[in-house]
């Protein structure tokens, strides 16, 4: 029974100490905050900023970075107000063919061939060949070799009225040969004025014709 009794004693003093410690802790805890608490804490409520606030510079160029003081704020982008491009304007076209004449060379009168067969007659003129328009050209009856040939001619006869002329064979004319009527040639206009002076008007004229050139 002592024994519990001395326990129990020395636990109350115990507790009584640790009490006595504690209270004066609690009492500093429960102070109110000193005034310069109370500034430190309200000016680690204001926004932060790098310039220096405590010159009147510093405050300016701090307010010059808000967006507040920009006189037109600066809107958002609106896609919806960009409009397409507008259609190019056209112009109708028309092109236009020219037609340019192309004057062939009349041939060069020549001599008349020492050698060669030759045949006499009547030669009128015709309009043209295919292939051949607008040049001096012949064309035979079948009997003295005449006959379609596209150009290049591979066959040339010399042709004399009141000059002679070397011109290519491109056709074949009747010419009614075989008859009282026949003829020996058949020219284009161009192969007429070459070796005649006569107008095509007059429709016949006597040529000799020199086979093989």
């Amino acid at each position: 029974m002592p024994d519990l009794l001395a326990r129990v004693a020395v636990r109350t003093i115990v507790f009584a100490v640790v009490i006595g410690l504690m209270v004066p802790l609690s009492a500093r805890s429960a102070s109110p905050a000193s005034a310069e608490s109370m500034r430190l804490l309200a000016v680690a409520d204001q926004p932060s900023s790098l310039a220096d606030r405590s010159s009147l510079d510093g405050r300016n160029r701090s307010a010059s970075l808000s967006l507040s003081g920009v006189s037109q704020p600066i809107g958002t982008e609106d896609l919806g107000l960009i409009t397409a491009p507008t259609t190019p304007p056209t112009a109708a076209m028309q092109a236009t063919l020219y037609s340019i004449p192309v004057k062939k060379a009349a041939p060069k009168s020549v001599a008349a061939p020492a050698s060669g067969e030759t045949i006499s007659g009547n030669a009128t003129w015709y309009c043209c060949s295919a292939g051949w328009r607008g040049q001096a050209v012949v064309a035979l009856p079948g009997a003295l070799g005449g006959h379609y040939a596209a150009p290049p001619a591979a066959r040339f006869v010399t042709v004399c009225a009141d000059r002679c002329a070397v011109l290519p064979v491109a056709d074949y004319c009747d010419c009614v040969w075989g008859t009282a009527s026949q003829k020996v040639a058949d020219l284009s206009p161009e192969a007429w004025a070459a070796i005649s002076d006569s107008p095509t008007s007059r429709g016949v004229i006597a040529v000799t014709v020199t086979l093989g050139g």
